[in-house]
């Protein structure tokens, strides 16, 4: 079975389901954002949980389109929207090492939804 378009998301988000839907009726392309959840952060004029707090989040390696809900409530982003197009997860590993997390705590951040964004980093 050929899968046409893959909306992500623990839910997905219903903004990007009605616009999906309407693209389709109207016979154009769905604007899906490709960027990481760090721009819906910005947008919002959230304060970056990692950088303020310290606190592990994986916005920066996340596709975007749930808003950047779990930060704007001051948690880091669990990654429920799948991986970004181009994570730069050897970056954020070395971020969240320097943060003091072990490579057990690492792959636990990592075994969630963006488990296939985790590369082994040395």
């Amino acid at each position: 079975m050929t899968v046409d378009l893959e909306l992500r998301g623990c839910p997905i988000d219903r903004r990007q389901l009605l616009d999906t839907l309407a693209a389709v009726l109207t016979g154009r392309r769905p604007d899906l954002p490709l960027h990481s959840v760090c721009f819906e952060c910005k947008a919002r004029g959230t304060p970056c949980v990692l950088v303020a707090r310290g606190t592990p989040c994986l916005g920066p390696v996340t596709a975007a389109g749930g808003g950047a809900l779990c930060p704007a409530y001051g948690r880091g982003c669990y990654g429920c929207f799948g991986p970004a197009a181009t994570p730069n997860t050897p970056a954020l590993t070395a971020r969240l090492r320097e943060l003091g997390m072990d490579e057990t705590a690492i792959r636990r951040v990592f075994a969630t939804f963006n488990v296939a964004a985790f590369q082994e980093t040395s």
